[in-house]
């Protein structure tokens, strides 16, 4: 079998509806999350869907701009999902965030020139696939870096200040707080690579395996792209978070609180 299997739209529906099993524990729990899992179901049905539809138009043009210009827009909403879920106000820190992914995802996308030709990279079913793991996973791990940056400088706010105080820059003053940020974001990764392949089959690899490619070549592919997003996620969340600090402070080296929302 070397195609993948067409799920039918009945069955898929009736899958769906497993869904009343966590609906029922909820209730039982007397947890409020019944309404917050329905329409969370629902836009992850209708988002997906409308981006199959768009897929589809996208992948039969195969234009190198329009390409790029997805990927740009995938950008632009994990900046604004980051910001959003750390707590920042997005009118003070998204000019400063949004030039570190950008700068990441195109250094990580040109990297991929080692492995594939460019006429092969640029191709639409390859470009956007590989961009939107970069992405999605730069967008976990960031929102976990510039949450617990931000509200520890916030928390610990004395011990920034003493800092200051024993003589040390704005720039030392912080470093301890970015160590343990990017720390906290780094290191559910290097766990992920240690454990691929025993503890969970990978998302690509499975995929690729499902549309009839052969195990052996499923694994480069997984090899490569994990390399990849790890890449992706140590410069992205070290640039985010030494470029919006730059910006978070004023003349006296103060917190500013208006970065907050």
């Amino acid at each position: 079998m070397n195609e993948t299997f067409n799920i039918a739209i009945p069955n898929l529906i009736i899958f769906v509806t497993l869904l009343i099993i966590p609906i029922l524990i909820f209730r039982w729990l007397k947890l409020p999350l019944v309404k917050k899992l329905l329409i969370a179901a629902g836009r992850m049905i209708l988002q997906l869907s409308l981006v199959a539809l768009y897929l589809e138009y996208i992948f039969k043009l195969d234009y190198l701009l329009v390409n790029f210009a997805w990927i740009i827009v995938m950008i632009l909403a994990a900046n604004i999902t980051i910001l959003n879920q750390s707590g920042l106000r997005f009118s003070k820190l998204f000019w400063v965030t949004f030039p570190s992914y950008i700068i990441t995802t195109a250094t990580v996308i040109a990297a991929f020139l080692i492995v594939f030709p460019a006429n092969v990279i640029s191709h639409s079913r390859y470009l956007i696939p590989l961009g939107g793991m970069l992405l999605g996973n730069l967008l976990r791990s960031n929102i976990v870096g510039m949450e617990r940056f931000y509200s520890s400088l916030r928390e610990r706010r004395s011990e920034y200040v003493q800092y200051l105080s024993l003589g040390a820059t704005r720039t030392e003053a912080v470093m301890p707080f970015l160590r343990q940020a990017y720390k906290a974001s780094i290191a559910p990764q290097i766990g992920g690579l240690a454990t691929i392949g025993l503890v969970s089959l990978p998302g690509m690899m499975t995929g690729q395996i499902l549309g009839g490619s052969s195990p052996a070549v499923a694994i480069k592919y997984q090899i490569m792209i994990m390399i990849a997003i790890f890449l992706t996620v140590n410069l992205s969340v070290l640039l985010s978070l030494l470029l919006s600090s730059a910006h978070a402070f004023d003349n006296f080296d103060r917190l500013k609180e208006d970065i907050y929302k």
